[in-house]
């Protein structure tokens, strides 16, 4: 039943997110991993880090310059690091700290399975990471756990006793205890933090809502309580268990905890480092008490000194103390040898004179008050090293042992002298026992020599180690100057480093002040110029209620002038208001245009060999045979339709020409450029005036005010039309929409824009507004051409779905609707056109025929066929005849 219990739990406690919500890719060019659909920032870096379990995880590390913590992030249930990733920026930044992310086992590209164990093994492996990977020591680490990453959380945080602070977001007290409120702890439970929260020996901040339905507040009061080490928690009214982030108190309280802990960490890590130095101070007593309790030890066998085959040399490395002793041992070794001299001397009551005297003179030599006055020169020169320093001290010392040395050897050379002298006598035949005395003696001799050496040797060694320890103080004083020489550098650095930042403080301060002044003066001309707008608005209806009373004045003269005409009529005089010239009707008033009859082609008249590459425009100037012509060779023909002679070329742009048009008068042609721009020539001199740039892709349409040579209009690849100031050369307005405008034209008022678009649609705009004013769905699929009539009634589209449709401009009704077998649009800016009287419509196919429908009946009257390519224009002379056509060999045909 507890196994059962245990999985069911484990199953309830983990649901990571399906699908993850994130990819790992590779760079190509830096081999680095990045996180798919998130771009790449210089801080953040993306890991993939083994556990102990044998599985592998995802880890994201987010740094912030100058961060003295770094936060260890266990994010919640149903949640992966593609999801926290925005949270994880945020979050380094306002708290100001390095953060690391992680992903669960089994959770978003992590390999493995969910499950308790193995979530504890994660968690050490970010830890692990931190430590080894970027140097990060347990004092600055913050452990953050929220909802079920509170379990590894505080895992980890009861088995590490130096973090700096924890922070639970929502935190269980146990996994059962989520879903049943049991009483007791049960071996079956996973993440039994209400057992292990009382271990942590850090500052703890527990947050938690109290309207969450997921986890009960319950669970956070009660872990607050069994903290050590409590911080002010938060307890976020009407709060549940997913949106605690988005209180502004969750931020601000977050932002006291972490300013708090790292203050009090400095005053912690001040008071080790006293306490350490402390400690220090006492190793360093231990170090030297040492050598005291040696001389104590040495108290007992001094009797060794009577054996000197033992010594050894290390038996000579004692302090300034042991010195002064040993040479009290020495003269007490002296001191013996003389008393066993003596004892010799007495026994040989015999002996000569001679003897007597040697007896008597080293007794004299080593009475008592000379052994007195060594002693106590030794005990002053003890007591004056005391006052010294160290060095001074073994200076001093070792010069006494060498001085003490040398009175040693003097006295014995001079009390064993007489000695050897008369047992080298015949006397030595008394006893055999006087030579082994005298041998002995001599043999104690040689020790003392070889106790002399080994002192002296060890002298040596001991005044070195003291110049090699002076000269490592002196060289740790002089990096000690150093150090401070750098401290006052670095402060003075510092010191003007505060003084740059407050002349920056200042100089934005005044940047702002700047700014409040212009967004005062921005607000004062907007004021102005929604008042000129006003006015203009004003005015614009004044002049067009002007213009209204013009035109009823138009009208009254033209109904006079009807009336004119009836009373002529009535008077028979109507066949001298009429004359027939080339079969053309004209009306011989002033300012009056001329009235065409078209006649439908039939015959080729001109082969011409236009350009190179195809062309993809040709048009008529008004009320002229001369053809205008553009392509792909990026030059602009004029022809001679009588003769089909080239009369003029225009060089100047930079890219296909496209489409193109022409002033009212004749003045000025105006090409639009697969290189982005327009360009504008003066006829009369073949000089490019004006280049219009602004467009950022290929424009494909271009057309002129029919009543001014002011206004021009163009439409480009990059959804916009723009409309044109050619006086002076600049865009005055700007149309953007979601699709591509094929073409275009303007109406007889110059006030409307005709475009079609590749989503089939024909659209009216307003060119004052660039509002849309109506549109219609002309065809299927993409317009390729808008072609207005004469009288500006009726308007032609042709549409990629091979019709051509005739719409009224007043209701954009279907007038009509042309079509053809085996005619076939050839591209999307195949150009269309209707006859001068409004009769005819001529359109080119893909197979090389131009057909030529009557408006009137809807049906063919014409197919012309001399192109071997697909036809890309259509042009109809304003005098009625010829008809025009190109192809995309660059071939131009004339038609009568």
């Amino acid at each position: 039943m507890g196994g059962v219990t245990s999985s069911m739990a484990a199953k309830l406690a983990f649901f990571p997110p399906n699908p993850p919500s994130y990819k790992l890719i590779t760079d190509d060019a830096t081999g680095l991993l990045l996180l798919e659909h998130f771009s790449h920032r210089e801080n953040v870096d993306v890991l993939r880090l083994p556990t102990r379990r044998g599985t592998e995880i995802v880890a994201v590390y987010v740094r912030y310059p100058m961060a003295t913590s770094t936060l260890l992030y266990s994010h919640g249930n149903a949640a992966d690091i593609g999801q926290m990733y925005e949270l994880f920026i945020e979050l380094s930044i306002q708290l100001r700290v390095n953060l690391m992310g992680y992903d669960y086992s089994g959770y978003g590209q992590s390999s493995g399975k969910p499950s308790e164990h193995n979530t504890y093994a994660d968690i050490e492996a970010a830890y692990k990471c931190l430590e080894e990977r970027y140097g990060a020591k347990q004092e600055n680490i913050i452990l953050y756990g929220q909802s079920v990453g509170s379990g590894p959380t505080v895992d980890l945080a009861a088995r590490l006793p130096r973090l700096r602070a924890v922070v639970l977001h929502s935190p269980i007290l146990s996994g059962l205890r989520v879903m049943y409120p049991v009483k007791r702890t049960y071996w079956f439970d996973i993440y039994k933090n209400i057992d292990k929260i009382p271990l942590a020996k850090c500052p703890v901040l527990v947050i938690h809502g109290t309207a969450d339905e997921v986890v009960d507040c319950s669970h956070g009061k009660q872990l607050w309580e069994l903290c050590q080490e409590k911080y002010e928690p938060l307890w976020l009214k009407g709060g549940n268990h997913c949106n605690l982030e988005m209180y502004p108190e969750y931020l601000r309280h977050l932002k006291k905890f972490i300013s708090t802990v790292e203050k009090s960490a400095c005053q912690r890590n001040a008071g080790r480092r006293s306490v350490d130095g402390f400690g220090h101070a006492r190793r360093i007593s231990d170090c030297l008490e040492g050598p005291r309790k040696s001389t104590d030890r040495r108290e007992k066998p001094r009797k060794s000194t009577d054996r000197p085959e033992r010594l050894k040399f290390h038996e000579f490395k004692f302090t300034h103390t042991d010195k002064a002793e040993k040479l009290k041992v020495s003269f007490e070794h002296m001191e013996r040898s003389r008393r066993s001299v003596e004892y010799y001397d007495k026994s040989r009551k015999n002996m000569d004179l001679q003897l007597e005297k040697a007896r008597k003179s080293r007794v004299l030599l080593l009475s008592s008050p000379r052994k007195h006055q060594i002693s106590e020169e030794i005990d002053f020169k003890k007591k004056q090293s005391i006052d010294m320093s160290q060095e001074e001290i073994g200076r001093e010392a070792i010069k006494q042992a060498l001085k003490a040395l040398k009175k040693r050897h003097l006295l014995e050379e001079r009390a064993h002298a007489p000695a050897l002298i008369a047992l080298s006598r015949p006397i030595i035949s008394q006893g055999s026992e006087w030579k082994e005395k005298a041998e002995n003696l001599e043999a104690e001799l040689q020790q003392c020599y070889k106790a002399q050496s080994l002192l002296s040797n060890q002298l040596v060694v001991e005044v070195a180690e003291s110049r090699a320890a002076k000269t490592s103080l002196q060289e740790k004083e002089a990096a000690i100057t150093d150090l401070q020489n750098e401290v006052t550098q670095i402060r003075d650095e510092c010191d003007q480093l505060k003084e740059d930042l407050e002349q920056k403080i200042k100089a934005l301060e005044l940047v702002i002040s700047e700014n409040h002044a212009l967004k005062t003066q921005l607000e004062e001309m907007t004021l102005k110029a929604k008042n000129a707008e006003a006015e203009n608005k004003m005015l614009i209806d004044r002049w067009m209620l002007q213009k209204m009373q013009d035109a009823e004045r138009l009208n009254e003269a033209n109904a006079l002038y009807e009336e004119m005409i009836d009373r002529l009529k009535a008077s028979g005089l109507e066949s001298l208001a009429r004359q027939q010239v080339d079969g053309i009707v004209r009306r011989n008033e002033d300012g009056a245009e001329y009235f065409v009859e078209s006649t439908i082609p039939s015959t080729c008249k001109h082969k011409i060999t236009a350009h190179e590459g195809g062309c993809a425009s040709i048009l008529f100037e008004y009320n002229s045979g001369k053809l205008i012509s553009g392509g792909q060779d990026r030059s602009i023909k004029m022809w001679d339709t009588n003769t089909g002679s080239l009369s003029h070329t225009l060089y100047g742009c930079l890219g296909s020409v496209l489409d193109l048009s022409i002033t009212h008068d004749n003045s000025s042609i105006i090409a639009a450029s697969s290189s982005n721009n327009l360009y504008v020539w003066d006829v009369t001199t073949g000089r490019v005036r004006h280049t219009l740039t602004g467009h950022t892709d290929k424009v494909c349409a271009v057309d002129v005010s029919k009543i001014s040579t002011r206004h021009v209009v163009s439409a480009a690849y990059d959804r916009t039309i723009k409309v044109w100031d050619l006086h002076k050369g600049f865009c005055t307005n700007t149309i953007i929409f979601h699709s591509n405008c094929n073409s275009l034209c303007f109406s007889m008022d110059g006030q409307t824009i005709c475009s079609g678009h590749v989503d089939g649609n024909l659209r009216l705009w307003d060119i004052q507004t660039g509002k849309l004013l109506s549109e219609v769905a002309a065809h299927s699929l993409a317009v390729t051409s808008i072609s207005l009539s004469r009288n500006g009634s009726v308007v032609l589209t042709s549409g990629r779905d091979n019709l051509h449709n005739l719409f009224d401009m007043r209701s954009l009704e279907v007038c009509g609707t042309l079509r053809a077998t085996g005619n076939r649009v050839a591209s999307n800016w195949s150009r269309s056109c209707i006859s001068p009287d409004d009769n005819y419509v001529a359109a080119g196919s893909a197979d090389g025929s131009v057909h030529i429908w009557s408006i009137s009946k809807g049906d063919i009257v014409s197919t012309l066929k001399e192109h071997t390519a697909p036809v890309l224009c259509c042009s109809w002379s304003g005098l009625g005849k010829p008809l025009a056509s190109s192809d995309k060999n660059g071939i131009i045909y004339t038609w009568t």
